[in-house]
């Protein structure tokens, strides 16, 4: 069931629904979304929270002046492994820049930069300015110790990667903290002594403390799809997150368990830490040209920015991920309107509709099980439609990322196998592993009432790996067609990324005859103009036709 959304979907239109998901992260999530608690006391519950984390731990957060700390920058200093040089590890020497996009940051200098030898700020009025001149010397702003993968010693020039410099638990030097002004607006200032010795009180502070307070356990596991952040050097879940936010969280977290009597507020409340975690740990960036944060998992893996951001989780009136922020987020599930864009047909274009739904539907029920999809038969009731969403055949190992959040709740161990592809065969595993899933679905369908579920892949073994899994099953495809699902924006910009889905009907074999398949790839990327086909896509499309042609049919 993954994040729920086919299930909180199907429970807004009456449906009663049933889900199951091996990994306990998915059933926290899910849980909370289809009966979400009372807004205005959660949010009551999330006050008192925050007053209990300001009353003990603002102290975690300094400052000199008027102004809030909100970002703390900082860089890595490594230790070359051939000439035993230590050096700073960065990118270029930009912090932040104002080139007047929309949404973004307003700032009072167009260009902060620092020097790499001294640490001084220097605050530029061109977002375009190519040299800074400090310590008699003269350094191109665009370039640093770091470039294709690796850092480059400024003492022998020997290239080193992440493995070699285990730069996960480099020492960081913090290059500049970001402070909120009452008027709003931004500065950024060098670290003052009283930053550091901050940092030094914290070190302190969670080493008594470690003991008495909720923190992340367990190591991370060697044998994975992604070798990171192993590959930095972090082998502990615990080391992914700076002293202060480790006292922060753990505070938060106990508070949580001692204050709230309530299961339901209590679970809510610990799901809003959670997701706060994403936003705070040792490996979240900064979008330079927006002023933003940005999260761990947003390219979903473990990447390590050569500048890293550290938030103030107790500020109070911005930064992305604080825990006002995520209080305030599941707050907002209660909600009874929503919006939803769907394709006019007329206009040719989306178009936004407002719902409102009700969360009481009578006879209505839910069923959520931590467990895999082929657990025993009778653990799930008869279904009438099974509408859901598999993994993809090259996909990512989910479950190594939500290990991130489970090590918190010391939920490290699934339910049962992830779906993933074997290598020494990865069709076949894959595929008998999915019919595997799909035969027992079918043993609780009624009648011949449709499975429905949506898959991509630009890669002829995974859609031939569906084929097997459907054959396994004695299902039958008796409708396909593609559907919108990333847009071409961001990280799924790339013209090597499918962004459509292809929705697969299927029925049992017994109740339906063959039919010949009349639809054709290029039909499909006629009938969807003006929306951007890709060239991934086009194969993503003939490949699920020509998995589906053979085992084309009609219901009686």
């Amino acid at each position: 069931m993954g994040g729920g959304s086919t299930l909180v979907e199907a429970q807004r239109l009456g449906a009663s629904v049933m889900g199951s998901d091996v990994d306990p992260m998915s059933v926290r999530i899910v849980k909370a979304e289809l009966a979400p608690v009372d807004g205005k006391k959660l949010r009551d519950y999330g006050k008192l929270l925050l007053a209990h984390l300001q009353a003990n731990l603002s102290w975690l957060y300094p400052s000199e002046s008027a102004a809030a700390p909100l970002h703390y920058f900082s860089i890595a200093e490594v230790q070359c492994p051939a000439c035993m040089e230590a050096g700073p590890l960065y990118r270029n020497l930009i912090l932040v820049r104002d080139p007047k996009k929309v949404g973004a940051v307003v700032r009072d200098h167009a260009l902060t930069v620092f020097c790499p030898l001294c640490w001084k700020l220097h605050y530029l009025n061109s977002p375009d300015r190519k040299v800074l001149r400090c310590c008699d010397k003269r350094f191109k702003i665009a370039e640093g110790t770091y470039r294709a993968g690796a850092y480059h010693c400024p003492s022998c020039g020997v290239a080193s990667t992440h493995r070699d410099l285990k730069t996960g638990m480099a020492k960081r030097r913090i290059v500049a903290v970001e402070e909120t002004k009452a008027n709003g607006r931004r500065n950024l200032r060098m670290q003052s002594g009283l930053d550091e010795s901050v940092q030094l009180k914290a070190a302190r502070e969670w080493a008594s403390q470690r003991d008495s307070l909720p923190h992340p356990k367990g190591e991370i596991r060697a044998i994975r799809s992604d070798e990171r952040p192993r590959s930095y050097g972090i082998k502990a879940y615990e080391n992914l997150f700076t002293h202060r936010q480790l006292l922060v969280l753990g505070h938060a977290l106990k508070w949580i368990e001692e204050n709230v009597p309530e299961e339901d507020f209590r679970a809510a409340l610990e799901l809003a830490v959670s997701n706060s975690l994403s936003t705070n740990n040792k490996l979240c960036g900064y979008a330079t040209d927006y002023g933003r944060l940005s999260a761990l998992f947003s390219v979903r893996g473990y990447s390590l920015p050569a500048l890293t951001v550290e938030l103030n989780p107790l500020h109070e009136t911005g930064g992305r991920g604080t825990l006002a922020a995520c209080i305030e987020r599941v707050a907002k599930s209660d909600a009874a309107k929503v919006r939803r864009h769907a394709w006019d047909t007329q206009t040719r274009r989306p178009v936004p509709n407002l719902f409102n739904f009700s969360r009481n539907h009578g006879s209505s029920w839910v069923g959520l099980k931590n467990a895999a999809s082929t657990s025993a038969p009778e653990a799930i009731e008869m279904i009438d439609i099974a509408v859901f969403d598999p993994p993809y055949f090259d996909f990512i190992a989910y479950d190594e990322l939500s290990e991130f959040h489970r090590a918190w709740f010391g939920e490290l161990d699934l339910a049962g196998e992830p779906l993933l592809p074997k290598a020494e065969n990865p069709v076949q595993s894959f595929g008998e592993q999915l019919g595997a899933s799909l035969r027992e679905m079918a043993k609780r369908a009624r009648g011949s009432n449709p499975f429905a579920f949506t898959y991509h892949s630009a890669n002829p073994d995974a859609w031939e790996a569906v084929g097997l899994a459907l054959d396994f099953a004695q299902l039958a495809v008796t409708r396909l067609w593609p559907v919108r699902s990333d847009g071409h924006m961001g990280h799924h910009s790339n013209p090597g990324n499918c962004e459509w889905d292809v929705i697969v009907v299927c029925r049992p074999n017994r109740d339906t005859v063959k039919h010949k398949l009349e639809d054709t790839a290029k039909g499909w990327v006629s009938d969807m103009a003006p929306l951007d086909v890709n060239d991934a896509d086009v194969r993503n499309f003939t490949f699920a036709l020509e998995m589906a042609k053979p085992r084309f049919a009609k219901v009686f």
